[in-house]
This record gives C-alpha cells, structure tokens and sequence, in this order.
C-alpha cells in the first residue's frame, strides 16, 4: 500500500467548485471529488498552521497546552512510526515555517524531504543592499525578483518534485509522500495567466493583514479577492498534473490518497479579513477534505460525518497495519467515508482564546470570563515560538515543572505563563477576544454564522459537550478557571 497526501494551507471550501462555487475556476477540485470522498463536516482542532500541523503527526488537540511551537520529544510522530515500522515517507514542501524556531522538528521525523524555498519573506535570496532591518515584505519583493517564470515559482517547484517521486518510485510499494503546498496562504504571488481569467484590470494588493475590514468596498480586498482566485486557479492547474500520474500508472488501485488544508481564511466575511484574531468561525475551520480509501472504493460520494485533523494519522497508520499511538484522539476515518456517524463533538480553537465545540448543527464558542484572561500556561520542552525562542524574561517566570499529564508520559515540562508583553501577534492580543463574547449559532438555521443564538438549553447542553472534549484532551486545569467551567 502507498498513501499520498496533498496539503494546502488558507483553503477556504467556499472557493471551491467541489463545494458550490461555480465562480472560481477549479475543474480538477471537482475531478479529484468524482475519484473520492468529499467530506463536508470536517474541521481543524487547533489552530493556526504550525498547531495543525503537530495534531497532523499526534493525532491529538494541543491547543489547550500549547500555542504554535515545535513538536515535543514525548510527541508521537506518525511519519516517525511510519519509518519505525519500514514504511518509506517523504515530505516535499515550500511552508517556511518548518525551517523557523517554531517548526524545526517536523520535517525530520521523515525518512528523507526537499524543502523549497521563497514563500512568504521567506530568507532565501541575500541581498544587501540597502538593509536596515528584518522585514518579511523586503524580503518578498527579493524572493520574486528569482521566480519571473512560472517553472521558477515555488508553487511549480514543489509540483515538479512530488511528480517525479511519482516517477521514479509508482511500482514500489510501503511509501507515504507528504505533498504540502504554503499556497493558496498569502501573499498571493500568482503568475499573471491567472489573474488574467478572471480580469483584465492588474490587481496589485496580494498581502492581506488579519485585521477587520473597515469597507466593504475597499479596493484592496476586492483585488486580494481577485489575486486569491487566480492562486486557487493555479492550484487546481497543478493537481491536474498529479491527478494525471495517478490515472496514468494506475495508482488507485492500491494508494490512498488525501487532499486537506490546515484552516481556512476570510477574505471580508462578517467584516474580517484574515485568521487568529476572530472568532473561528466556519470560514476558518470547517475545511474541504477529500479522500480516496483503496480499502472502501468509495467514489464521487459525500459524508456529513463529523470528522477532524486530528484523524488523519490513525487512518493514515492503520492502513500500513500500525497500531495509532497510545495518546492520539483520532481514529480511522474508515466509518466516516461511509457516512455513518463518528464522534459526538470536535474541540478546536487557539490557544489563549475561545475554546470551541460543535456537534455539527451547533456551535459553541466560549471566551475567557476574566478581563485578564488568566491563568493560562504553555506546556512544553521545547520554548520556542514561530520565529523566536522564547525570552529569558519569559523562563524566569517558570514555575515547578509538572508531570501530570498522560501524554506527556508524565514527562516533567516547563510551564511557562501565557504573557502578552512576549507572545506579540500583530494588530491583535490574546485577550481581545472578549469583545466577541461566547457565542452560540445554528448552523441549520443560520449557516454563515451571521445571527448568534440565546438558548439556555442549547448551551449547557454544548457546555456539558466541551467539558466531555476538555477532560479527554486532559485540558491544564487552569483552562477550566479562565473559561468559568469550574
């Protein structure tokens, strides 16, 4: 057996043909969903990109303890298990974020990966002139500067890469190749053959900041808009590519194959633009999921199953006949493909901020009930976040490390409290999710999310569910303290 996964990241269904967008032009999205599972009730757990991607190797939620950092050495990895047990992996991608402090120990729990660079600021090129600071745009109009053709764009590269692993190894077998694009994340660099189909204006705004929209006729949004189709254009171009091999040495027969994203993305719903700052709503976390099961032979067929993230390293493994780790949540998605119903509830949130629970019809959202958002605490061994260890300042203010959780192997780890004055996000601090409150919404009734609900009965019912998912993530005590579940 063989599995390919190809990952995206910023993946907003919406966009998407397979979905009901007949605007955005995506003809191997729906050609992918003729040859598989279209899941329509799956969603991320913890949020953003980096916090994904470790409930990706645990398949277990880590946002109650963690904010973005790199994987923990009691972490189980299922590519690792996979090379432990002789399965072949291999990851090919353009996320910066893997070689940044925050994600430095993912890629090497793979047998061997190509990393491909030039994404985001990432700090590829050097160039000198006229330095006077570290800055992510300065860096990006010099990346673009060495990809003017579109073989050159980095999108292209990590195609050509996956296509000739394809290649060379498509009558081997006991693989797992991870293909994960960055894009369509922003900035939407996108050659101009894109843009041009859907107009023949130049839309130049391609970076988008997460921050609320002041107008809905902003012409910035309206052109990031434009950019975003044409990069989801692109995408779909170069799925085609790989869905061709696929057909042309008959891999369906015996390779799983799963297309997903890490989240979503708004682009001026409900007036935000962006992630991590808004609550997350369905833009952000209910996310297309497709997937082709050699053991099901499930095709052009959709679920409503209530599946997640952190499901897919248990399939994954459990295809190759590895036992799932002893911690992950996850499980198979074996039942889901054919629709039946799999788990009652879905966690997911960031850390610091809502912690949420649906049940597929209604969604909870509850905040921090104290001004200062405490206790809050970061677990870990391994203190660093996205491109920064953590402060000296931050460490002095450790205290006993503890040994109480599970699946820590009750490991002692540092607990670090949760400080704003060190974990800076732009525009935006933790705390400042309490202007939006706890929400509660009915998807039925209201499935844009425009309309929060005041219902008693619904609410402790949700609550009694997001204490259910707590206790079994075995949520740090103090989470129950800061979202008044005590």
């Amino acid at each position: 057996m063989k599995v390919l996964m190809i990952m995206y990241d910023s993946l907003n269904k919406r966009f998407l043909s397979s979905y009901g967008n007949n605007k955005v032009i995506t003809p191997n999205f729906a050609r992918l969903a003729d040859h598989s599972v279209t899941f329509d009730c799956f969603h991320s757990g913890s949020l953003p990109c980096m916090p994904a991607r470790r409930e990706l190797h645990t398949g277990r939620y880590n946002f109650l303890h963690r904010s973005w950092g790199p994987l923990e050495p009691f972490d189980e990895s299922m590519p690792q298990m996979l090379r432990d047990h002789g399965i072949y992996t291999h990851l090919i991608t353009d996320h910066c974020h893997y070689w940044e402090d925050g994600g430095a120990t993912y890629h090497n729990r793979f047998t061997t990966y190509e990393l491909v660079r030039g994404q985001e600021g990432d700090p590829w090129i050097g160039e000198a002139n006229h330095y006077d600071c570290v800055d992510s745009i300065r860096q990006d109009k010099i990346n673009r500067q060495y990809m003017l053709n579109e073989e050159d764009h980095f999108h292209a590269r990590v195609c050509k890469k996956a296509l000739d692993f394809l290649e060379r190894n498509h009558d081997q077998d006991n693989w797992f190749l991870q293909v994960e694009y960055f894009d369509p994340h922003e900035p939407y660099f996108v050659p101009e053959k894109y843009v041009k189909m859907y107009t023949d204006e130049k839309p130049t705004f391609d970076w988008p900041q997460n921050m609320p929209l002041v107008d809905q006729g902003d012409t910035n949004i309206q052109e990031a808009v434009i950019n975003y189709q044409a990069l989801l254009t692109m995408c779909d171009v170069y799925l085609g590519k790989i869905l061709d091999l696929l057909d042309k040495y008959e891999l369906w027969k015996d390779t799983m194959v799963i297309v997903n994203t890490d989240h979503g993305y708004m682009l001026g719903e409900k007036g935000h633009v962006g992630k991590n700052y808004m609550p997350p709503y369905e833009e952000i976390v209910n996310t297309p999921f497709f997937i082709w099961d050699p053991r099901v032979k499930k095709r052009g067929v959709r679920s409503t199953a209530l599946a997640q993230t952190i499901d897919i390293a248990p399939t994954i493994l459990s295809l190759f006949g590895v036992n799932k780790g002893k911690h992950m949540q996850g499980k198979d998605l074996l039942k889901a493909q054919l629709d039946q119903k799999f788990r009652d509830a879905a966690l997911f949130g960031y850390h610091g901020m809502h912690v949420c629970v649906t049940d597929g019809q209604y969604v909870y959202m509850r905040c921090s009930q104290n001004e200062e958002n405490t206790p809050l605490f970061e677990y870990t061994l391994m203190p660093a976040r996205i491109k920064s260890m953590f402060r000296i300042e931050e460490l002095k203010q450790m205290e006993m490390p503890t040994a109480e959780f599970a699946f820590t192997e009750y490991t002692p780890v540092m607990k670090i409290p949760s400080d704003e004055r060190y974990d800076k996000r732009i525009y935006f601090k933790c705390s400042d999710h309490r202007k939006f409150g706890s929400l509660l919404f009915d998807l039925i009734t209201d499935p844009m999310q425009e309309r929060p609900i005041q219902d008693e009965i619904q609410e402790e019912r949700m609550l009694g569910l997001l204490r259910i998912c707590m206790q079994e993530n075995e949520a740090p005590t103090e989470q129950y303290e800061r979202l008044g579940l005590q």
